[in-house]
């Protein structure tokens, strides 16, 4: 067995772990994940950053905590199309994982390259590479690798392949953990949380003004309610986020106990 297929198996257990149990039983998921990944990549630190629409570069986490600075020290950077790598990403559209030796000159140039190695050098992070989540808007989010002393190999940019789709899947269920614990609830009333339980069990809109004794048209405008209060798009994403929730037991109570 190669080292990357030994890694990807340890990554299939980590993520089966998680997802066997509640985000809230990880006290700390996000440095679970950030600490697996400096392993894997014998890096000296893991780091994930946010650039939005304006490409200003935000650092949301960094591990070990103290590895690197809060603010880089130096003149402040005005966009991070002025760093190597993020400019790669901005100037190709894509999205693949990349190294910061691995781009080209034609993207950034030897002045661009020796200006953030002067800044990078102090820091320990001369070699880097990022790990792009891939999720739908206009924000790019990546996961940076750093170490000082030496090149990412082909090996580790094949692994960071392999790996993204697992980041992405995790980084989803810890923005959505992140959601559902810093809300109140959606408030749903009686009637909303046995349509919804009803839901759960398969019926649609029809089956859902037979049950009820109401039109069609009706129960359309129930679903839409919950879909606005659960903030989801449709039926199948109002049951799994109702069931992450904790609602769609107090739901199929409602529907059981006849309570509308």
């Amino acid at each position: 067995m190669t080292r990357n297929e030994a890694l990807y198996r340890e990554w299939l257990e980590f993520v089966g772990e998680f997802l066997q149990h509640p985000f809230a039983a990880h006290p700390h998921p996000e440095e679970e994940i950030s600490k697996r990944l400096t392993v894997s990549f014998n890096a000296a630190c893991c780091s994930r950053s946010s650039v939005g629409p304006d490409w200003v570069d935000h650092m949301e986490g960094c591990w070990p905590g103290d590895y690197l600075p809060k603010l880089p020290p130096g003149p402040r950077i005005p966009d991070a199309t002025w760093q190597p790598l993020l400019r790669w990403y901005a100037v190709s559209g894509l999205s693949d994982p990349q190294s910061l030796a691995r781009v080209p000159g034609q993207v950034a140039d030897w002045r661009m390259q020796s200006e953030w190695q002067e800044l990078a050098r102090p820091l320990g992070i001369n070699f880097q590479l990022a790990i792009p989540v891939l999720l739908d808007g206009p924000v790019h989010r990546a996961y940076l690798l750093a170490r000082p002393d030496r090149e990412f190999d082909q090996d580790e940019l094949t692994l960071a392949t392999v790996l993204q789709p697992i980041l992405t899947g995790l980084y989803r269920q810890l923005a959505w953990a992140s959601e559902d614990t810093s809300t109140d609830g959606p408030g749903l009333t009686q009637r909303e949380l046995a349509i919804l339980g009803l839901l759960g069990q398969g019926l649609t809109a029809t089956s859902l003004g037979h049950h009820f004794n109401i039109s069609p048209r009706t129960a359309q405008k129930h679903l839409e309610h919950i879909y606005r209060k659960l903030d989801v798009g449709d039926r199948l994403m109002a049951v799994q986020k109702a069931a992450r929730l904790g609602l769609l037991d107090q739901a199929l109570a409602v529907v059981t106990n006849g309570r509308v």
